[in-house]
């Protein structure tokens, strides 16, 4: 009950000043030559709660704007695109026309708020139990009119029993790209569970950015990275 309330009070208090999490990332300054062109529309750069009413549809999908992470998202992917292809020389034509991470919550501070009504130890049951919950880390190619089609933006970040079956809190993080005229849009669906000591935002981050470049790779079909192989930064 206790983890809920916390819970609840973060997003309360989202229109304060936000939490932002420095992202170490060595000899980034390197990459400041290759050049990005950020085509996202202005919503993906900026948070927002969908709604903090139980019985909402929309209840606990956050949009994370990119204010959360320090560089944001975007200078984060030119560098690791700075990385795959500078060995290559001459120049390269990037452009961003997505990158939009979701939270979803749902199932936990439902779980949660079950556990507070319920209280005492039944209650700390409840809410831990979907505390608990994790999900494996999965990337996928990304239908753009499909896509594009969805008319309500929270649907964007909810998850289907196959990416999620435990109903684990994750993020949901789209990434569309042209990279020298060749068009990859990937959707990554990481868990919010911290493991070890990195933040679990950044891991699911670079995650993302990692499997989303690895299609581009010559042999495009190849497997994408699994959380332990992809590392941070």
């Amino acid at each position: 009950m206790k983890r809920h309330l916390l819970v609840l009070l973060a997003l309360a208090c989202a229109g304060c000043a936000p939490v932002v999490t420095k992202v170490n990332v060595a000899d980034i300054a390197k990459s400041d030559t290759m050049h990005v062109t950020d085509q996202r529309p202005a919503s993906e750069k900026e948070s927002k709660i969908f709604s903090l009413l139980i019985t909402s549809k929309e209840y606990g999908v956050i949009r994370a704007g990119d204010v959360h992470l320090s560089p944001g998202p975007v200078r984060l992917l030119q560098h690791q695109v700075y990385e795959k292809f500078a060995a290559e020389g001459g120049t390269h034509a990037v452009t961003v026309y997505h990158f939009v991470i979701y939270q979803n919550m749902r199932s936990q501070l439902r779980a949660g708020a079950v556990g507070a009504g319920l209280g005492g130890v039944l209650g700390a049951v409840a809410g831990n139990a979907m505390a608990n919950h994790d999900a494996a880390s999965q990337t996928r190619l990304v239908d753009e009119m499909s896509f594009n089609s969805i008319s309500e933006e929270y649907l964007r970040g909810q998850y289907d029993a196959t990416e999620n079956p435990d109903k684990a809190s994750v993020y949901v993080i789209y990434v569309d790209t042209d990279i020298d005229g060749k068009k990859v849009f990937t959707r990554t669906v990481a868990s919010m569970k911290p493991h070890g000591d990195e933040n679990p935002l950044v891991d699911a981050v670079d995650l993302a950015i990692k499997n989303h470049l690895a299609r581009y790779d010559a042999a495009a079909a190849a497997p994408v990275a699994t959380a332990a192989q992809a590392g941070t930064k």
